[in-house]
């Protein structure tokens, strides 16, 4: 059965590209949690987990694309070709930097 997980934090390194500019995503505030992009694609890829954000009360899936450079990145049902609902989310609250551990197979809350 595929989890579900809301992401609430996405960390950014400040390059130019929007599809190789988010590094990490995460959530939960009761269990926090953070992943790599790499590591949240290959959960959306393998059908484990599904990640969603949410948009005005309603919630917005998460997909795995491929740039047409050949990147791999994360973006909402809501975007056209760029990430855009994901670079407007909040970075990690300082004491998420270190604390947050990665999400696993269990449900977050």
């Amino acid at each position: 059965m595929t989890k579900r997980a809301e992401i609430i934090w996405a960390a950014q390194n400040g390059r130019h590209s929007t599809y190789e500019r988010i590094t990490h995503i995460g959530g939960g505030v009761a269990n926090p949690w953070k992943l790599t992009i790499k590591d949240a694609i290959k959960l959306v890829d393998n059908g484990k987990w599904r990640f969603f954000v949410m948009r005005d009360g309603v919630e917005v899936k998460v997909e795995a694309l491929t740039s047409r450079t050949g990147c791999r990145y994360l973006k909402t049902a809501n975007d056209r070709n760029e990430p855009h609902d994901l670079l407007t989310l909040p970075d990690f609250p300082a004491e998420e930097e270190t604390a947050a551990p990665a999400l696993t197979d269990q449900a977050t809350a």
